[in-house]
């Protein structure tokens, strides 16, 4: 039997009746969608107060801020073995601390002990970070407010540096001519330096003392002496307060 065909009212009907289906599906979705929304802005909103409380949030940390009766100290190669009994001291007398090191002569390991014997918030920091980066050491003293420096960090082998003068000029001349300028810049004036009694050479007389005249003979005393010479010398036309350690022997016990 002949089926009648449909007239082109009935077909627009058809459709409307299926799109108003779809929207009518749409529609029973929306407000699951729009909880959703909800529930998610909230947890963003609670996240943001969270972190907003937590030291570290904007800039915040204690670490970037002076404060009244606390002394911050950057100590560089505080992973070293110099470094980190100096840094164990500095926390024992109640001195915030920053270690900042390449660790490739240094003990992470070290940084971990200390961290255990002072795990309170604000004592101590670590940033790894190399010295001959200047941008990267500007970077660490724009965002950390230092009081003091002490700078440690040095390879320091006598026979390595005959090997390898350049390395040696460049990882304790070059790099402390670094750590001045951005101390400069960032208004830091107290240093204390290590240095070594590699600076005196072969003395004629002994024992060694201060007045004792600095004639180093290897790239490494060398390196040392020179490094000396442009602390004093920038030292003499600003306010910065410096001490320079010559050190002939370490034998501490510690962590």
């Amino acid at each position: 039997m002949p089926t009648t065909p449909r007239s082109r009212s009935q077909a627009r009907t058809t459709r409307s009746w299926i799109l108003s289906g779809m929207d009518f599906g749409d529609t029973r979705r929306k407000p699951n969608f729009a909880g959703k929304i909800a529930v998610a802005a909230a947890l963003t909103v609670m996240c943001i107060l969270v972190l907003k409380q937590s030291p570290g949030f904007g800039g915040t940390s204690v670490f970037s801020r002076h404060e009244t009766g606390v002394t911050h100290v950057l100590v560089t190669g505080g992973a070293g073995y110099i470094g980190s009994h100096a840094t164990l001291r500095l926390l024992t007398d109640n001195y915030r601390v920053t270690i900042v090191d390449n660790l490739s002569r240094g003990n992470m390991g070290a940084v971990r002990a200390l961290q255990r014997l002072f795990p309170e918030p604000g004592r101590l920091q670590f940033i790894y970070t190399d010295l001959g980066d200047p941008k990267a050491v500007n970077k660490m003293f724009s965002e950390n407010a230092f009081d003091a420096v002490m700078h440690f960090a040095a390879v320091a082998y006598v026979g390595e540096s005959t090997q390898e003068p350049l390395r040696y000029y460049h990882n304790i001349t070059s790099n402390t001519l670094t750590v001045l300028e951005a101390m400069a810049a960032h208004n830091v004036k107290t240093l204390i330096y290590s240095s070594t009694c590699a600076t005196y050479g072969e003395p004629d007389t002994m024992p060694i003392v201060e007045t004792t005249p600095q004639i180093p003979i290897n790239p490494y005393g060398k390196a040392k002496k020179m490094s000396e010479d442009i602390i004093l010398d920038f030292s003499k036309k600003s306010n910065m307060a410096v001490m320079i350690l010559r050190i002939l022997q370490c034998d501490w016990i510690g962590p």
